[in-house]
């Protein structure tokens, strides 16, 4: 039976709807559980007295994927709204003690963290060495899961989300020298790279010899194997033994936006990450120029 404003328990409430909102942001409950330091089991019990309590299922089933019931839609909004506004009110408190570590979560590419935000890390330091970033590894992802700010490739939809579009992060395709096509090809997992699958086995011709999570497995991979694959520009102009293979059609660049929840629009920490992360981001190169002048260090194989 429903729950009456004469039962509800508040506090046990408002712990349930925490972890819906976890469940909702991260998209399954063995994530969230990862997330809220807890066990899958404890999760599902907790959406189990959830739907006890309020009479009705907190997730419903739509085209085959499990999503919050829309009849929840708003008071989850509103919960999400309330506990953003609650953690920037507690950031200003806490704001009296400047030497205490305040977490700050920013999720991104993997690539984008090691090679702009972490090496920039100092300049946020000279001015908020009180902030702790925790980088979380976010790939094709689209909403902001349990991070305070995130980068994005695909901007949400839905949600009180506030978007900046911060700039692009280019990818094109990179060899060992000596490396023809017909050679063999490296991907990351079909969980990544399953959109672009059909254009590059057409242009290789063949399946990938090999797929891995992540850029950082790969790259190894394709100097000791021989190895093709298109990598983000960032990380391969650290490899100058890798260079760019032009004509493929397999170069692209995507725009990156950054998003965080509106509710944390005051937060002097939130808004200082925000800042540093749109000037460092400035620092990707142009996709208007040449990829050869944008990794000015790595040769381009002819023909």
């Amino acid at each position: 039976m429903p729950l009456s404003r004469q039962t509800i328990s508040y506090a046990r409430l408002f712990d349930d709807l925490h972890v819906l909102l976890a469940v909702h942001r991260c998209g399954s409950m063995t994530r969230a559980a990862e997330e809220l330091d807890t066990t899958t089991s404890t999760v599902s019990r907790q959406m189990a007295r959830l739907r006890a309590e309020l009479g009705i299922a907190p997730f419903v089933k739509s085209d085959g994927e499990w999503i919050v019931n829309p009849r929840l839609a708003a008071l989850i909004e509103t919960f999400e709204h309330a506990d953003g506004m609650i953690f920037s009110e507690l950031t200003r408190v806490i704001e009296s003690a400047p030497d205490e570590a305040r977490d700050i979560r920013i999720g991104a590419l993997p690539a984008i963290i090691s090679h702009l935000l972490v090496p920039a890390l100092g300049t946020l330091w000279e001015t908020h060495a009180h902030l702790r970033p925790i980088f979380e590894t976010r790939v094709y992802e689209a909403g902001l899961g349990m991070s305070d700010v995130a980068l994005v490739f695909t901007p949400p939809e839905r949600g009180r989300l506030k978007t900046r579009r911060c700039g692009v992060f280019p990818f094109a395709l990179y060899a060992p020298r000596g490396w023809r096509k017909g050679d063999g090809w490296a991907s990351l997992t079909d969980r990544y790279a399953a959109q672009y699958a059909a254009a590059r086995r057409a242009f290789f011709g063949r399946e990938a010899a090999l797929k891995a999570d992540s850029f950082s497995q790969i790259i190894p991979a394709m100097q000791s194997l021989g190895l093709a694959c298109v990598l983000p520009t960032v990380m391969a102009g650290d490899a100058p033994d890798l260079v760019h293979v032009p004509g493929s059609g397999l170069d692209v660049t995507l725009d990156l936006h950054l998003i965080y929840h509106e509710s944390r629009s005051d937060d002097e920490d939130l808004r200082a990450v925000v800042s540093w992360i749109l000037r460092h981001m400035s620092a990707l190169p142009n996709p208007a120029e040449e990829l050869h002048d944008m990794q000015s260090h790595v040769r381009t194989i002819r023909g």
